[in-house]
Order: structure tokens, then C-alpha cells, then sequence
């Protein structure tokens, strides 16, 4: 059976397969598929050119990402925005990740130690209210996957669990990040990346 433990280059050549191109930041994979692969990144909150970076959590799952875009098309960040004006214990479940997140993103920056360096960036002490997806106001909802991100690491985050709902399935079923890794392995070439953050 194909060993799941990746070496760092290896990692980074597997996420940036996920992603369809090569991540600009440091990251650490802070939740795996049932297949072993990554699905959430932990973000350093700096680029490597020195810019911040608003998604502490990033969803790197190609088939969550589909999955979720194919709800942004059908209009579901709009529906839940409506359900968070109607529904009180959602909108307040919502404030309280907001303001947990961006606490989260204050302590990243001020110890950039709790994120594992995979590409060598340094994180810059700031001191600024950031919420999910880099959302300026905490009520409104910008992105499902920065929203699904946030629930995968946060078990019981309801806006995530209403997500979830409308999914047809959490994971793919062709194991795609299992074929690969075991390319990268073999040193198959990483064609069609372009360089970008996380």
C-alpha cells in the first residue's frame, strides 16, 4: 500500500496539484481526508513576499472545492445570508466563529512558531480584526470554502453544518490524490502550475 508520510517538497507538490497551482505560503495540513490526504491547510498569515494573508484556513480538497463552487453558482451564500437574518441562534453561532477566527489570526501573527515553516516565510506581529474569507464585516458571507475550511476545524460551527447539508458527498470517490502522490513519488512532472498563494 502507498505511504501517505510525504516528504515537505512532496507535500507541496501534492497541494499544489490540489490547488492547480504552487503555493506562495507556508501551510501546515491541519485536517486529512479518510484517504490520509490534505484537506485544510493552516496558513502562515504572511506570503512569501511579505503580504498578509486573510485565510488562516485554506480548503485544499480538489473535490470539496468543485463541490462548493457548484453551490456558490447555485446562489447558497445568498440563502444563507437570508437565513442569518431570520435565524438568531445562527447569526449568533456566526459572531462568535467571527470573532474566534479573528483571535486565531491575531495569535498567528504573534507567533508564527504555531505554524510549522514548510517555505521559509516569516510572519509579521499585526494587529487587525480579519475575518472568514477576509470578510471586512463579520456578518456578511463571502466564500463557502473559507466557511467549510472553518467548520472542518471547528466541529459544530452551524453555518458549516447547514453547508454540509447541501453537499452531495464530503469526499471524491476515485482517491484521486492517491494516484497523485504516488506520480510525485516517482517523480512524475507537475505541468499547468502557476505560481500563486494558498
Amino acid at each position: 500500500m502507498f505511504s501517505r508520510e510525504l516528504s515537505v517538497t512532496e507535500l507541496r507538490q501534492l497541494v499544489a496539484r490540489q490547488l492547480g497551482r504552487v503555493p506562495e505560503i507556508g501551510f501546515e495540513v491541519a485536517v486529512k481526508c479518510s484517504n490520509g490526504w490534505p484537506v485544510i491547510l493552516r496558513n502562515l498569515p504572511k506570503t512569501s513576499s511579505g503580504y498578509p494573508h486573510p485565510n488562516l484556513y485554506y480548503l485544499s480538497c480538489p473535490w470539496l472545492r468543485r463541490e462548493l463552487a457548484r453551490l456558490e453558482d447555485a446562489g447558497v451564500i445568498g440563502k444563507l445570508q437570508e437565513q442569518l437574518s431570520s435565524d438568531k441562534e445562527l447569526f449568533s453561532d456566526l459572531m462568535r466563529a467571527q470573532q474566534k477566527y479573528s483571535d486565531e489570526c491575531r495569535r498567528s501573527r504573534r507567533d508564527s512558531a504555531t505554524v510549522r515553516n514548510i517555505a521559509g516565510e516569516k510572519a509579521v506581529p499585526e494587529d487587525a480584526d480579519v475575518f472568514i474569507a477576509g470578510a471586512r464585516k463579520p456578518a456578511l458571507l463571502k466564500c463557502l470554502h473559507a466557511h467549510m475550511a472553518y467548520y472542518l476545524v471547528h466541529d459544530g460551527y452551524l453555518l458549516g453544518l447547514r453547508i454540509v447539508s447541501v453537499l452531495t458527498a464530503m469526499e471524491c470517490s476515485d482517491n484521486r490524490c492517491s494516484t497523485w502522490a504516488a506520480e510525485i513519488r516517482e517523480g512524475g512532472s507537475m505541468t499547468g502550475e502557476r505560481q500563486g498563494a494558498s
